[in-house]
């Protein structure tokens, strides 16, 4: 075999992509804010994520998409979790002042049957 028959050249590996430099820098912070949203305990953090996300995208000139749903969906999950809050509160309330005003012991109220203790109460609706 001659050395005329070994190839010359040699094809290079083409190397890894590299990031864009027109890449939203944000685009993370937006889609951890997204994915956070969808967690009860987390809503607020996501929520803030995503509005950072969202605004710092905006201003570098770009659309971040899992930033704004981050923000709807968080911000829907935090006014529900403050909704809920309230009337689990105002029941809870309500309840522990009729048990203050009827004293210890097993009391009906309309439909309602209150079990008072001192420490505790319990509250059954219906028959």
């Amino acid at each position: 075999m001659a050395m005329d028959s070994v190839p010359t050249s040699i094809d290079p590996v083409p190397a890894a992509p590299i990031a864009s430099p027109t890449a939203d820098p944000f685009r993370v912070l937006g889609i951890v804010g997204f994915v956070l949203s969808f967690f009860a305990v987390a809503n607020v953090v996501g929520l803030v994520l995503s509005l950072v996300a969202l605004i710092r995208s905006a201003r570098a000139g770009y659309r971040n998409r899992f930033a704004l749903a981050g923000t709807i969906i968080s911000a829907i999950g935090v006014l529900t979790t403050i909704i809920v809050v309230a009337v689990l509160v105002s029941t809870l309330v309500g309840a522990a002042q009729t048990c203050a005003q009827l004293g210890t012991g097993v009391h009906v109220v309309g439909s309602a049957t209150y079990t008072c203790t001192p420490t505790s109460f319990y509250v059954h609706y219906g028959s």
